[in-house]
């Protein structure tokens, strides 16, 4: 599966850096490493670093021309939205696309 993570703008790639990192990014950051293991194709975008990602995704573009940044993260799975707003649980993520 080849997953793509559009994610709001963070301090570092990860997000997961600084006195007191958000433990939901802990937690992502953790799900890709595992998806990672698991011979699945991971890459994350942030705005400031990837514009041309968000602009040549047409799904993704859309979702921000209709929500804003509002609408990150957007996780797509194979080529197709499969979280708005909110980062999938790994379990979710891989039943979506069973």
């Amino acid at each position: 599966m080849n997953i793509e993570f559009f994610d709001s703008e963070m301090c570092c790639s990860t997000g997961v850096c600084g006195p007191s990192p958000d433990p939901e990014l802990i937690r992502v950051n953790e799900m890709i490493e595992q998806l990672k293991a698991q011979g699945h194709t991971t890459v994350r975008y942030m705005m400031s670093r990837n514009p041309m990602a968000f602009s040549s995704n047409k799904q993704v573009y859309q979702e921000l021309i209709g929500k804003g940044a509002g609408a990150l993260p957007i996780v797509v799975a194979d080529g197709e939205i499969v979280a708005k707003g909110c980062y999938p649980s790994l379990d979710d993520l891989i039943a979506e696309k069973r």
